[in-house]
């Protein structure tokens, strides 16, 4: 009953702290820390998790409850036959009953619940992490989408110039068909790219809405997050595989489920043994106390199954069964996490490199654009060219690159199961 009453009180204040955060108005700007702050709860399969891991919180309390002391009335109102006579056979009486004994076949399964809601809380840890990431993917694509609204946008300005000009050339005669009708293609297809851009301007803060469970707040503007704190050094492979192997959730929570298998199986083995328990009754025990049953009645009683039809042996199997395809599941989770840590991996390793191609974009763009406003001021060219949209796209190359450094680490961070990856490998450099 008490674990219960603290069940329903963390469920009430779970409802009432996501009822607090829906009224409370999003600030302006919008911090990742804000986001990331944002109550799991909110998640629906959050929500559908924590729901299991009630019921199995309930079902281990249930085991236990079949192994104590209980108390029940009993009633009766009858009539019998006794030595040819017709008699009363009435019963009023208090009942307490306890199992002694069952060679651990309840304990086998109040112990596998007890798994099986650990399990849960694993799980829960696990879409938590996805929570976050999604919030995270969602938050950076706001933010990319502004500086690729800005290339696109320029970009479509100077394809519009291009053919203002060429139109102008076409009716003098200085340019031919094929020039004018290459210069509206590529105005067009710019013009796409732009409304593109445009479309994800509206488009992309409604999904970072719709994932903080806001899908009818106007989302504010965004700040840039500080991403100081990544891990400045990639330790070897084998220690991000060992780490995943020791501490990912859902690898922990597939170890909890083969381990709550084992213990059903052990409670099935069990099914067919002697069951010794203690009873009494007191009260009218019949219409005759004086004579027959007396006030009060107590035993120590032992049941001994002799033959169910193979129902025993069939529950044996069926859990030997499921213990086997739980073993499976830690096999092809433990797989799929490898896999997943050594592509991540590679693509952190590849962060060394990528960053010096877009240090040498930046330096490259720098360049054209002072060698362009040379020709400019020079009045050998009437205007920048593509060079402003060479500097906004390196611009958009380096916020891509460290949002991607950083949602990179933040997965391998999940996958792992450790908390500040920075810190531990300051550890291991030590």
């Amino acid at each position: 009953m008490k674990r219960f009453g603290l069940i329903g009180l963390t469920s009430l204040l779970s409802a009432a702290a996501i009822q607090a955060q829906a009224l409370e108005p999003l600030p302006a700007p919008l911090t990742l820390e804000y986001v990331l702050n944002l109550p799991t709860h909110m998640s629906p399969a959050f929500m559908r998790q924590q729901a299991q891991m009630l019921q199995a919180q309930a079902q281990q309390t249930e085991a236990d409850a079949q192994d104590s002391l209980n108390f029940d009335l009993q009633g009766r109102l009858g009539k019998r036959e006794f030595f040819n006579e017709e008699q009363d056979y009435n019963l009023a009486t208090l009942h307490l009953g306890l199992p002694l004994y069952d060679f651990g076949r309840t304990d086998s399964d109040a112990r596998a619940w007890s798994l099986d809601a650990s399990a849960s809380e694993y799980r829960l840890k696990s879409i938590e992490q996805q929570f976050r990431l999604d919030l995270t993917r969602a938050y950076f694509n706001v933010l990319l989408a502004d500086a690729r609204y800005r290339i696109e946008n320029e970009a479509m300005a100077i394809a519009y110039v291009s053919l203002d000009k060429i139109r102008d050339a076409h009716e003098l005669g200085q340019a031919s068909d094929t020039e004018l009708y290459e210069a509206e293609k590529n105005y067009q297809q710019a013009l796409l790219k732009r409304q593109r851009a445009q479309a994800d301007l509206r488009r992309l803060p409604k999904l970072l809405a719709n994932a903080m469970e806001r899908p009818n707040e106007i989302i504010p503007d965004l700040t840039l997050p500080d991403l100081s704190g990544l891990p400045g050094t990639l330790l070897a492979l084998e220690h991000y595989l060992k780490l995943a192997l020791d501490n990912n959730p859902e690898i922990l929570a597939a170890r909890q489920v083969y381990n709550a298998s084992q213990y059903r199986v052990a409670s099935a083995q069990a099914g067919d043994n002697p069951e010794i328990r203690a009873d009494a009754w007191l009260g009218q025990l019949s219409s005759y106390p004086e004579t027959r049953e007396g006030n009060w009645h107590a035993e120590v009683s032992i049941n001994i199954p002799l033959y169910d039809g193979g129902l025993s042996k069939s529950r044996v199997d069926r859990e030997r069964a499921q213990s086997l395809q739980s073993r499976a599941d830690i096999s092809d989770i433990e797989q799929r996490i490898r896999e997943q840590v050594m592509n991540l991996y590679f693509d952190l390793e590849l962060l060394a490199v990528e960053k010096q191609a877009v240090a040498a974009s930046q330096t490259a763009a720098d360049f054209n654009l002072d060698y362009k406003r040379a020709l400019y001021e020079n009045e050998q060219q009437t205007d920048l060219g593509d060079a402003m949209v060479r500097i906004s796209q390196t611009h958009y190359d380096t916020l891509s690159f460290n949002l991607n450094s950083a949602l990179l680490w933040a997965k391998m961070q999940a996958l792992t199961g450790v908390e500040n990856l920075a810190a531990l490998a300051g550890q291991k450099q030590e």
